[in-house]
């Protein structure tokens, strides 16, 4: 069952709009309202709206605005939108505002945007009449108030400048820091002399929320009562990395306006030391790596930059990153290059370290496209070469390996008789026969056997007259001739 709540401020009015306030805790979660009508004892039914979060329907009411007339300038106090209620209380740091300020007399308009709730607007006309309007938006919302009510003021008039010329010193102006090692230069412009000056200071964040508006400015020590336009201090006075600077003029009982407020980033001027450099060569690639010599703090967000060379050329070639290592590719064989590099604290980019020294080394021999190609076509080629003998020599072996059992032929040869195994193994026998017909009944037979291990043989029979008739007959006829020719 929902749990309905009376609005205290949106019970029996007459009107149709009432105002009220919720719980801090009500803000960020869903809630719905509902309506009725009421006359005497008779009720309307209810009317619920769809349920929303109240921090993302509230409207932005326009902020506060206070004006200040100073020498040439105003000063235009801005109170968050909501100031005292629940709303936006917490939201001091997603605002900004936007002043909108004219010369009464010309209508010509010109802005200011700030984070601040304290903004000095310099440079204006003696005797003069200004008028101006703040804006408030949000920025994670996306979300604009109305502007304020128009208010306008009259700066110093020259007579009031005559008046106070006795009390009022001109304003210091132009002011500027610079840093000389581990200490801030702050200078200004002023032309009277016999006067000092004082300089304070203020966290930046004190100047985005109410309670530091108004808050206390922090002297500078080494910057009181100062003679000269210029005072040096060490950087540790301030213990954060952005705030503001003021300088005022004071002679007797007699002082200026404050000057305008100067912002520091004190990573802009901060001082580091040369950093150190190592290279090395990868083929046709200089591989550079920049380190820090600084302390932690201050080696954090650098941008870095390196200059190399040819040592037989002064034409240095530039290169800037955010990262400490470089790769410079293509780079010819057998070349001398020298490398330097320096640092850019975060945010600037007008003040580094100084150079380190150079480094230089020479190029790698050997390292042609072309050397490269050929040589990884002669790799390719011999490992198509191992490859196929290898696996020539792998079949041979699985041919010899794969049974116990010998070739047929082989088997052939041990299972028959030694004599035939011999006779295998001898070459061809060569055997000639000839015939000599010396009578008609006589016959002389030669034969000789050019085997191995024989003698030649020879048969010779009764010798007759020679008729002069021979035969010679092939070895597969010779038997039956033969025996023909005998008587």
């Amino acid at each position: 069952m929902e749990n309905w709540l009376k609005m205290p401020k949106c019970q029996h009015i007459t009107g149709t709009k009432c105002e009220f306030s919720l719980r801090a805790a009500d803000i960020f979660t869903y809630t719905k309202f509902r309506v009725r009508a009421e006359k005497g004892k008779r009720t309307s039914s209810w009317n619920e709206v769809e349920r929303f979060i109240p921090f993302q329907r509230a409207h932005i009411g326009p902020p506060g605005v206070r004006l200040e007339a100073e020498d040439k300038a105003i000063v235009v106090h801005i109170s968050q939108p909501g100031e005292g209620g629940k709303m936006w209380a917490a939201e001091t740091y997603n605002f900004k505002y936007q002043i909108v300020f004219w010369q009464k007399s010309s209508g010509v308009t010109q802005n200011v945007t700030t984070k601040y709730c304290i903004e000095k607007i310099l440079k204006l006309s003696p005797e003069t009449t200004y008028c101006l309007k703040v804006e408030a938006i949000h920025l994670s919302l996306g979300k604009q108030s109305n502007f304020s009510e128009v208010q306008c003021i009259n700066t110093t008039s020259k007579r009031e400048l005559l008046t106070l010329e006795t009390n009022r010193l001109p304003v210091p102006e132009n002011l500027e820091v610079d840093a000389q090692g581990e200490s801030y230069v702050l200078s200004w412009d002023y032309a009277s002399r016999n006067v000092s000056f004082r300089a304070e200071w203020l966290p930046r964040y004190l100047k985005s929320v109410p309670e530091g508006c108004s808050g206390p400015w922090r002297p500078v020590p080494a910057c009181a009562n100062v003679q000269t336009p210029r005072c040096v201090f060490p950087q540790n006075t301030t213990h954060t990395n952005t705030f503001f600077l003021r300088v005022q003029a004071s002679c007797g009982n007699n002082t200026s306006f404050w000057s305008e407020e100067k912002l520091i980033d004190s990573q802009e001027y901060t001082v580091i030391r040369p950093p150190t450099v190592v290279i090395t060569f990868t083929g046709e690639s200089l591989l550079v790596n920049v380190s820090c010599q600084d302390s932690s703090s201050k080696c954090q967000g650098l941008t870095y930059e390196i200059n190399f060379w040819e040592i037989s050329s002064n034409t240095k070639r530039k290169v800037m990153q955010s990262s400490p290592e470089f790769t410079i590719m293509n780079l010819p064989p057998l070349t001398v290059y020298c490398v330097e590099a320096r640092v850019y604290p975060f945010a600037s980019q007008h003040r580094s370290s100084n150079f380190s020294n150079r480094v230089c080394e020479k190029t790698r021999a050997g390292n042609s496209p072309v050397i490269w190609a050929v040589t990884g076509l002669g790799i390719l080629f011999f490992c198509a070469l191992v490859f196929y003998a290898g696996k020539s020599i792998l079949k041979d072996l699985s041919h010899v390996f794969s049974s116990p059992k010998p070739p047929p032929s082989i088997h052939e040869l041990f299972s028959e008789p030694p004599s035939k195994n011999l006779l295998l193994l001898t070459p061809e026998e060569h055997t000639e026969r000839c015939f000599i017909i010396e009578s008609a009944n006589l016959v002389t037979v030669a034969e000789e056997n050019h085997a191995p291990e024989e003698d030649h043989r020879k048969y010779s029979f009764q010798t007759s007259q020679d008729s002069g008739n021979y035969s010679n007959e092939e070895e597969g006829t010779g038997s039956e001739s033969s025996q023909g020719l005998r008587p």
